[in-house]
């Protein structure tokens, strides 16, 4: 009983205390330093809207990620969600896949997906029973897909990369490596530590017989057990050293060698750590990790991610996929891309998103967990439903149409699951159904064109990123130089990038159509880490004609080491090209090719989720989407009648004003 007693005085005593401050305005409750989810919880109490709030955080020097995921989280109303996501996808457009897997880890979404489809619907002004796509989404699934419906609103041609991020956060990587803070908690001085030792505002590095990583993110965490500050003064040479970011070596103690899987297993997770924090001003945040194993550590293909929990949440806001290697006895360092330029001068991935600030807990994890994604095709289906949000025409648009096409194509082989790594050109999209003269029309305006006709393509140098919808409209000068056919004289080289993104691609970079049989294709690895091609699985796919399906699949063989690249030629070309080339085969024909495709098998994370949504693709209708899960209600709160639940009772407010 008198625990009980303690702990309501506590929370009552803590909750007041939120209250206490005279609050005036989001933004000088964050200059008065207020963490945002305590000004959160003043704004709800005023009744100030949400989508206004994150702006006000994000004026305020927030960041955006965090500052959605926390409106999200205090408002829970799946309006809320709705407005919060648009809002904060209009403000860093160009993040809107964080911010939609932000809002997807939310656990014990609060967002009622009854409340907001009737207010999809209201807007619509048409019934959803009788032609309209609808999807009904579980209370576990419903911030995911009220995120993605927003976010679909503002930036469409994003769909790709916001699907596989919702993925991802679903997916996350299942064992903990090493992890700073704790979970769940906010520290009472807003930051983790005391006297020069704390996560706030400085330069963290590890003891030099720190050999293993915290692998509970839940438990008390001393900064001053394992970590000292970098101002401190010491003796040791190892430690004076270990300052530098980028280098980093350890003292330890001999460990009798183990036997069996599990324990070598676990024995490489805890020789892999958080070696440095930087917490500095603005951007000027870094995290550096020490490999202590004797083998490299391919952090992609195990599934190394870092995830970031904002000021006290069980669910994280950032999760960060990393991608490169780190060899035996070194460091890797993750920057945020626009920290200064001594840090990104040190990093060897950099990102965007590397937000952590004092009270927020950052946890390396590692490893596969391969549960299925309850989530995965409400978030396609609800993507699809948001192609045509806010229009008024009521027969399906070709927008839509074409990106149900593209749907298809990713999920559709339950045998190899492929995403698209990069395309040239266009695939053909003809509407099957379309009849009559005039749709006929349409049909032939809408054919593709080859590539190029006589003529050599290579990307522009600053390219980045690879072109994800191989069925949008493909404009050569806005990636591509051209130049007279048969023209070699670059084949096999391409600048170095230096790109400031959080996703580096593999880029078809230079396309030969060629004379005779003298067709080649290069491929450039602007990623952190050498790719086995053979092992990865990847595949060109060349379409020609107008055909929908491929008409060679060549899949690739052999190695691409960091900024290298990798030459496919046709086995009949000349001596000199074939010399170049690290393939060659007799599929490589580019007369005639309307679109050329990079394709990569997916890593075994996603696999349950694409299982699903091909599972649901083949048995559906999708001109007609619809997707059931069994509803969740509130009691008391949803409407007592014979009537569709999902769709309240007729004559009601739900009903069509039509």
């Amino acid at each position: 009983m008198k625990l009980i007693l303690i702990v309501v005085f506590l929370t009552t005593h803590l909750f007041a205390s939120v209250f206490a401050y005279e609050y005036e305005s989001v933004t000088e409750s964050i200059y008065a330093g207020l963490l945002p989810v305590e000004v959160a919880k003043y704004a709800h109490k005023k009744d100030e809207q949400s989508g206004e709030v994150v702006q006000q955080m994000v004026d305020a020097n927030v960041d955006v990620v965090k500052a959605v995921q926390t409106v999200v989280k205090e408002w829970s109303s799946c309006d809320d969600t709705y407005a919060s996501v648009k809002k904060g996808v209009q403000i860093a457009p160009d993040r809107a896949d964080e911010i939609v897997a932000a809002v997807a880890t939310i656990r014990g979404c609060h967002c009622n997906a009854q409340s907001f489809w009737a207010r999809s619907r209201l807007e619509q002004r048409l019934r959803p029973r009788i032609n309209r796509a609808l999807v009904e989404i579980s209370s576990t699934c419903s911030c995911a897909s009220a995120g993605i419906e927003a976010a679909m609103e503002i930036v469409p041609h994003r769909t790709e990369d916001m699907i596989d991020a919702v993925l991802v956060a679903k997916n996350r990587a299942e064992r903990t490596a090493d992890s700073i803070g704790q979970i769940g908690q906010i520290p009472d001085q807003k930051f983790w530590g005391e006297g020069l030792i704390v996560t706030k505002d400085t330069n963290l590095v590890r003891n030099t017989d720190v050999c293993k990583g915290d692998h509970n993110e839940m438990d008390e965490f001393v900064p001053r057990d394992t970590w000292r500050n970098k101002d401190t003064n010491d003796n040791n040479p190892v430690f004076n050293s270990n300052k530098t970011l980028g280098q980093h070596k350890l003292i330890c103690k001999d460990e009798d060698k183990v036997d069996g899987q599990q324990q070598d297993e676990e024995k490489k997770d805890e020789k892999l750590i958080i070696s440095q924090y930087i917490e500095g001003q603005g951007s000027n945040q870094a995290l550096e990790l020490y490999n202590g194993t004797d083998k490299a550590v391919d952090l992609l293909m195990d599934n190394y991610q870092i995830e970031i929990y904002f000021h006290g949440y069980e669910f994280p806001g950032e999760i960060i996929q990393l991608k490169g290697l780190i060899q035996p006895q070194s460091t890797f360092v993750i920057a945020d891309a626009n920290a200064a330029a001594d840090i990104t001068a040190a990093a060897n991935q950099k990102v965007h998103g590397l937000i952590f600030k004092g009270a927020d807990a950052v946890v390396l994890k590692t490893g596969f967990n391969n549960s299925p994604c309850e989530c995965a095709v409400s978030t396609v289906a609800s993507a699809i439903n948001g192609i045509d949000k806010g229009s008024n025409q009521k027969s399906i648009s070709e927008t839509k149409k074409d990106f149900i096409k593209r749907i298809e194509q990713h999920y559709e082989n339950t045998n190899i699951q492929t995403t698209i790594v990069d395309s040239i050109g266009r695939i053909l999209l003809n509407d099957e159904s379309a009849n009559g003269a005039t749709n006929e029309i349409n049909k032939q305006n809408r054919r593709d064109h080859p590539i190029v006709t006589d003529k050599t393509l290579r990307r522009i140098e600053n390219t980045c990123k690879g072109d994800r919808i191989e069925m949008d409209t493909f404009t050569i000068d806005k990636e591509w130089r051209s130049y007279a056919v048969d023209n070699f004289l670059d084949l096999g080289n391409y600048d170095k990038q230096d790109c400031l993104a959080s996703r580096k691609d593999l880029l078809l970079s230079e396309y030969i159509e060629g004379s005779d049989d003298n067709a080649m294709i290069e491929i450039y690895n602007g990623t952190d880490r050498p790719i086995d091609f053979t092992n990865e699985r990847y595949i060109l796919e060349i379409y020609n004609d107008d055909d929908e399906d491929p008409e060679q699949k060549i899949y690739l063989k052999g190695k691409i080491d960091r900024n290298g690249v990798f030459v496919i030629a046709h086995e009949n070309a000349e001596k000199d090209l074939k010399n170049i080339a690290n393939q060659t085969t007799g599929e490589l024909d580019l007369k005639n090719t309307r679109a050329v495709v990079l394709k990569k098998v997916v890593l075994p994370a996603y696999q349950a989720c694409y299982a699903d949504i091909s599972a649901w693709i083949i048995n559906n209708d999708l001109k007609n989407i619809t997707y059931t899960l069994k509803p969740i209600f509130d009691p008391g709160s949803g409407p007592v009648s014979d009537d569709d639940p999902r769709d309240g009772d007729d004559g009601g407010e739900l009903a069509s004003p039509n």
